[in-house]
């Protein structure tokens, strides 16, 4: 029914979320495109995996059945998915459209992966490769996505944009508080690369249990961070129970691989802050999408004004 439902459903949803956008103050000269047009026909080019040019039979059809009130001009449209002040927008829609599921996701995975700028220049292949064998600048190559998930539904709940040099471990704070300050978590499942003094310390602030394994040569004496000392007893005399846990890290990468799958793992945006918007769509539409297969498996309601007024901004 989900599946068979989804297209109506998503055009259903994703208005109602563009609708809890304020609109800026018009001051003066021509009236300008919508916010809530320009964001619609955004989710929706994402959404159809087309070009800007090919959505415009798409957007005809969505101001036909009143989800627009004007169509906008293709340049118009990629002005505004190149604007900085929508990655802003875009990351606090992101939160706001997975907190619907806030009753049913108490554990969450951290993770990274990195999305195509150019065509057949996989992520996979340039993850596993030495740089000394990409002779071009890999942050004209990829961008990285940094984002958090729920495990049950595999929604996304915070997410951030870096290059193709982005480091993964300084993402997690901002991810983690995103997610601390909007749903009720209890345990957070990470790889190695996110094992630091830092990071440990931020859980014990936001009141969460981090599973990230310890490497062999970590030694809890090392270190005086309570929590520190707490997960590697537990990690070492509790193996199993712990790696139970853990492992539902696995749902991140199942994430990731929906988003590419169903969206794409190339990129269309030329420019940095084009392809970090497109990302962002990406992710936002995946959660639409998430919505969707969870009002029907979990009979949720999906109010977006009461998550918009409960939204907590980190």
């Amino acid at each position: 029914k989900a599946k068979c439902n989804e297209k109506n459903m998503f055009y259903l949803l994703l208005d109602e979320l563009c609708s809890i956008v304020p609109e800026p103050e018009h001051i003066s000269g021509r009236k300008p495109i919508p916010l809530k047009d320009l964001l619609f026909c955004a989710g929706l080019k994402v959404y159809s995996n087309y070009s800007a040019r090919k959505i415009s039979s798409d957007m005809k059809h969505a101001e036909r059945a009143g989800f627009i009130k004007r169509v906008p001009h293709f340049n118009s449209l990629l002005t505004f998915m190149n604007n900085p002040f929508t990655e802003q927008l875009l990351m606090r829609l992101i939160t706001i459209s997975a907190m619907p599921l806030k009753q049913l996701e108490t554990d969450f995975a951290h993770d990274s992966t990195g999305f195509g700028c150019r065509q057949y220049e996989k992520w996979q292949i340039t993850r596993d490769s030495q740089v000394s064998e990409h002779p071009n600048n890999l942050i004209r190559h990829f961008v990285k996505l940094h984002a958090s998930i729920g495990t049950r539904t595999n929604v996304i709940t915070a997410a951030e944009i870096t290059n193709g040099y982005g480091g993964d471990s300084p993402m997690f704070e901002p991810c983690a508080k995103a997610t601390a300050n909007n749903f009720n978590v209890e345990r957070y499942s990470m790889d190695k690369a996110y094992l630091s003094k830092k990071n440990m310390q931020i859980a014990q602030a936001l009141d969460f249990l981090p599973f990230v394994p310890f490497k062999s040569n970590t030694s809890h004496k090392l270190n005086e961070n309570g929590l520190w000392n707490y997960m590697y007893i537990y990690f070492k005399e509790h193996r199993k129970e712990f790696d139970d846990f853990y492992h539902r890290r696995s749902n991140v990468e199942t994430t990731f691989s929906m988003i590419k799958t169903r969206l794409g793992e190339f990129l269309k945006c030329r420019n940095l802050q084009g392809q970090k918007n497109e990302v962002l769509l990406k992710c936002l539409v995946h959660n639409i999408c998430c919505l969707v297969q969870e009002t029907f498996e979990s009979k949720i309601k999906v109010d977006f004004y009461n998550c918009n007024s409960k939204y907590k901004n980190g």
